[in-house]
């Protein structure tokens, strides 16, 4: 995997990417309090004939903090925009797992002429489902000195059963910085997942585990969302099931065609 650093507001990106030049430039966002290296196994599989990408999140893995402390959609947004600058020019397709599905719909909302498509790996679901003081009691958790244990304790809970799983996202959970852990939770917690979904409506699909395959789950707010449930257990199926995570957004990109 090839890497470099692109700069973008102050801060500084690090970008993994491998691949030929292809019809497509595949770009992979991690998840909340992850790591760009979640997405390798995936990437290596798609290499093969597809030009890949992926990169670290302000806060996470290499990349560094906010100068600004800004760590909304709209700035990683731009923070996105900035890495695909990078790769050239041909049309995009994001992949996006969990909480930065808001990251991608907010690139959707003012790219979508170069946006392609968009696969959604377990989605975060409706925040607003949660009552208003279970979100609150959730912020104050993640601001406590315990937010890290608290962010590690929530990932072993959703993580499955495959304990290499569960201590690779507890461990890039501890790499995240304290105030980029707090900026992307609060991020989610704010987010209006109806009006953001309201911007796309290009070609889209959602892989969804059973658990969170509930009525707050954002496929009920498109209309023409493309759905199929994962055959795992844990929030990860990219670390738990690569072959299969890798072959359903094979099977996506060759549907664009």
């Amino acid at each position: 995997m090839e890497n470099k650093n692109v700069i973008n507001q102050s801060v500084n990106l690090k970008v993994y990417h491998k691949g030929p030049v292809s019809a497509y430039n595949v770009v992979f966002l991690h998840g909340d309090s992850g790591a760009a290296t979640q997405w390798f196994t995936v990437m290596e599989d798609l290499a093969d004939i597809h030009s890949v990408a992926v990169f670290d999140q302000r806060g996470h893995g290499s990349s560094s903090p906010a100068t600004s402390g800004d760590y909304g959609y709209e700035i990683r947004a731009g923070d996105l925009q900035a890495v695909i600058a990078s790769l050239g020019y041909q049309p995009i397709i994001l992949v996006a797992h969990s909480g930065s599905a808001g990251v991608a719909l907010e690139y959707a909302k003012t790219h979508a002429k170069s946006l392609r498509g968009i696969y959604f790996l377990d989605p975060a679901s409706d925040p607003r489902a949660m009552p208003e003081d279970m979100r609150q009691g959730f912020m104050g958790a993640i601001r406590s000195e315990d937010g890290l244990d608290v962010v590690q304790g929530y990932f072993t809970s959703i993580a499955g059963q495959n304990p290499e799983t569960i201590a690779t996202v507890a461990g890039d959970a501890a790499r995240v910085a304290p105030d980029a852990r707090i900026g992307f939770a609060q991020a989610l917690t704010d987010w209006n997942p109806e009006v953001a979904m309201s911007h796309w409506t290009g070609p889209t699909f959602m892989a969804i585990t059973s658990a969170n395959d509930t009525p707050a789950a954002i496929r009920h707010l498109g209309e023409t969302v493309e759905y199929d449930l994962l055959l795992t257990d844990g929030h990860w199926a990219q670390l738990d099931t690569p072959e299969i995570v890798a072959q359903s957004i094979r099977s996506f990109i060759n549907s664009l065609s």
